[in-house]
């Protein structure tokens, strides 16, 4: 890739922000640097927050018989008689599972309750769920917040198992691999008749927005603080001739390619390390 796509890359690292897609993997020799996570309060060497260190970034998920529900439960007991401000306590038929106002205060102080009893909890990126675990050799997914801010109690919170236990990460652990994938095609002359994104197809003269998502080891797309904004963007086939390749305005994480001449191309890019290729076509 021509070195002033290069230097304009790096200018808009300050633009990033999460990007969507899918794609294939390749390995090709690069470095990336480290971007560090905020620290808790007083953590231990190497684990933000959490007294019984870090999770493995090579874990494997699924549905087991939740054995931590019980320390759970009584977290959310304690939170309840601590705390009940946060809950609507005036519904008798809400039986534990009351309303909650503030999802946030809920979250932090079920988690300060799981400290407290010597385990460790973190919120999803979207808290859509709460991990938890007791030590290293595994960790549970639970989903106690229902879409109306109720309590979600019992054996249908339980969504799941990873082992070994899979937070809290670092930035090299966390990025499992790299998706690279068309986003949008636009700018196209009049009559173009558009392709579906998934077939990789480039009209000539179309403008298409190529995208890099950072996913874990489970596929789930990462938050920015877990893998930060260097993208390494490079071509492997078809710049140039087949392709030009400019810098999206918007992110980091998205490159715009310009449909020149008919042919196949081949994108890469690299983040903490991993690297993900997408081959598409240009086509007349």
């Amino acid at each position: 890739m021509h070195s002033s796509f290069r230097r304009a890359g790096t200018v808009l690292a300050l633009l990033a922000a999460l990007a969507c897609g899918s794609g294939n993997s390749a390995t090709p020799p690069t470095t990336s640097p480290t971007t560090t996570v905020a620290s808790g309060p007083t953590p231990p060497v190497g684990a933000p927050g959490c007294a019984l260190g870090y999770g493995s970034g090579r874990f494997t998920c699924q549905g087991d018989i939740p054995g931590l529900l019980p320390q759970l439960d009584a977290a959310i007991n304690k939170l309840i008689a601590q705390k009940p401000q946060l809950f609507n306590l005036n519904d008798p038929a809400a039986a534990g599972a009351y309303q909650i106002y503030n999802v946030d205060a809920f979250y932090a102080g079920v988690i300060d309750n799981l400290t407290a009893a010597g385990m460790c909890g973190e919120v999803g990126y979207f808290k859509e769920n709460i991990w938890i675990k007791e030590n290293n050799s595994y960790s549970e997914n639970y989903d106690i917040v229902t879409a109306q801010n109720f309590i979600r109690r019992g054996p249908k919170s339980y969504l799941g198992t990873c082992t070994p236990a899979n937070f809290p990460l670092t930035p090299e652990t966390a990025v499992a691999r790299v998706s690279v994938s068309f986003f949008r095609i636009a700018n196209c002359p009049p009559g173009t008749t558009i392709p579906l994104l998934g077939l990789n197809k480039l009209p000539i003269g179309c403008v298409a927005t190529i995208t890099a998502t950072p996913r874990d080891a489970v596929g789930n797309k990462l938050p920015l603080d877990l893998h930060g904004t260097d993208v390494k963007w490079f071509f492997q086939l078809g710049e140039s001739y087949v392709v030009s390749a400019s810098p999206d305005a918007e992110t980091v994480f998205n490159v715009r390619l310009t449909g020149n001449n008919a042919g196949e191309f081949n994108i890469c890019a690299t983040i903490q390390g991993k690297t993900g290729c997408m081959t598409g076509t240009v086509i007349e």
